[in-house]
């Protein structure tokens, strides 16, 4: 293989390692959204009232809370 195979390959392997870290990330996120959804959705129907705080949007920490 030439320099320039090697370039091509590494920079394949490094496009699909980046698609693959999205796809995770967008997956957390996804499923993060249905749990508050759900939480929320069920807090509504027992007549309650929700406090939701995000502590640190990187990592997504957050609390909830049906009062």
């Amino acid at each position: 293989m030439t320099k320039n195979k090697y370039v091509n390959v590494a920079l394949g392997i490094f496009f699909i390692f980046l698609l693959g870290v999205s796809f995770l990330i967008n997956m957390y996120s996804y499923f993060n959204t249905k749990e508050l959804d759900s939480a929320s959705t069920k807090c509504y129907e027992n007549d309650g009232e929700v406090i939701f705080k995000i502590h640190n949007n990187l990592t997504s920490k957050y609390s909830f809370e049906c009062k």
